[in-house]
């Protein structure tokens, strides 16, 4: 019986320790599309750092449409929601 407590203690804290490092990702990295300084990075999309790209694709999370802009300085990529 005691064997069985084991084993079960042992899969128990894996399943466990998936599941939180399963919500961490989703919850903390799953950051796509979103902007680093909201105020930063619009005034170098006003200010022409960053030229609009061919690149529109609707992202499937949340069906919005959006276009690619291109920083040549930094290689920088910023997705903008198109209205």
């Amino acid at each position: 019986m005691g064997a069985i407590v084991a084993v079960v203690m042992i899969y128990g804290l894996q399943i466990v320790v998936f599941l939180v490092l399963l919500w961490l990702s989703w919850r903390f990295f799953d950051r796509r599309y979103r902007r680093k300084n909201e105020q930063s990075s619009r005034s170098d999309l006003l200010s022409g750092k960053f030229t609009p790209t061919s690149e529109i694709f609707v992202d499937p999370r949340d069906g919005i449409k959006y276009q690619v802009y291109y920083n040549h300085e930094t290689g920088e990529r910023e997705y903008v929601p198109i209205r």
